[in-house]
């Protein structure tokens, strides 16, 4: 890839930092317990809660992947498939800057998990990571609440 087009991308991934940084949906007020009210203010609050760590999650694995991207920028890899090591073509990049897997690969990626019921992923969360790692079947035998679940859908 040309350096203009890297300088493109690389502004790209400034700007939505920045943006992420000053629109961080973090608010602490609603992860500390509320005592008193009744059920429904409970309810309520909980729900709040849960949304807010949801919503939080959500932005740090935003701005992971702008980090990813920012990385393979200064390593030269950005634009090639991670998978194949196939450029990405620049209309997937433009669509999708983030991305490190060109079309035909994410296309295989995405069967393959419709084809494993517990390998399917959140559409909008990625992969699970666990310290910045994807899980593996010898994590999932490790931890006895995954091994459960792993257990009870396959069965």
């Amino acid at each position: 890839m040309d350096n203009k087009n890297l300088e493109f991308f690389k502004q790209i991934f400034f700007d939505l930092k920045k943006n992420w940084n000053s629109e961080n949906l973090e608010a602490p007020e609603l992860l500390t317990a509320v005592d008193g009210g009744d059920e429904v203010d409970c309810a309520l609050t909980e729900r709040d809660r849960e949304l807010t760590l949801k919503i939080a999650g959500r932005s740090r694995f935003f701005h992971k992947k702008i980090d990813d991207a920012l990385s393979r920028i200064d390593s030269g890899t950005f634009g090639c498939c991670e998978e194949c090591g196939e450029d990405i073509e620049l209309s997937r990049l433009k669509a999708r800057p983030m991305t490190n897997m060109c079309i035909h690969c994410k296309e295989e990626e995405e069967r393959a998990e419709q084809t494993i019921p517990y390998g399917r992923r959140s559409h909008t969360l990625g992969k699970a990571i666990v310290g910045g790692n994807a899980l593996t079947d010898l994590d999932i035998q490790n931890r006895p609440t995954l091994k459960l679940l792993h257990s009870e859908i396959l069965n």
